[in-house]
């Protein structure tokens, strides 16, 4: 009676695991940045499947949703095309034209904004407010500001950088 309860067990916590989704297979792998945000002494840097940072370390899942820390709060977050939805982080992406990008949303209900264009890029957080004017595109980095005060990296300078890795990496380099 007893083996046949343990077998029980084993079978319904089996079925349950399959329940819940896990890392994408990739995310095992040697980490190797494709893409970099940087300002002053901020960074944050992200592949196809993950983004890393002091304060953050996000995971794409099988299922396509992605998890892990954003800051000190654990995040867990479904994600389409345009938007990146969860309890606390809701982040939307406009492109209105070629060039120009807006990213804008809330992470632990306060405001954020991203505007990146063909002549400057807008950073709104909660604590920093900087317009850097100007832009100087080179091979893999797009340099906005008139000392390079930020730089977009490899995929992050991309016209459409991938999605929500930018996201992620613009909010975990300002935040």
């Amino acid at each position: 009676m007893r083996s046949l309860m343990l077998t029980g067990l084993v079978v319904l916590l089996g079925g349950c695991a399959g329940m819940f989704p896990t890392t994408v297979p990739e995310a095992a792998g040697e980490y190797k940045p494709t893409g970099e945000v940087h300002a002053y002494d901020a960074t944050a840097t992200f592949d196809a499947v993950r983004v890393r940072a002091p304060r953050a370390n996000l995971t794409k899942r099988t299922d396509g949703s992605w998890g892990g820390t954003l800051g000190d709060r654990g995040v867990d977050v479904s994600v389409d095309e345009t938007h990146i939805r969860g309890a606390e982080l809701l982040l939307s992406r406009e492109e209105s034209t070629a060039g120009h990008t807006v990213i804008t949303g809330q992470f632990q209900g306060r405001i954020f904004r991203f505007e990146m264009d063909e002549g400057k890029a807008l950073v709104r957080t909660p604590t920093k407010s900087m317009t850097y004017q100007g832009r100087v595109v080179t091979d893999g980095v797009t340099k906005y500001g008139p000392q390079g005060d930020m730089e977009l990296r490899g995929e992050a300078s991309l016209e459409k950088a991938p999605w929500p890795q930018i996201a992620f990496a613009l909010i975990a380099a300002f935040y």
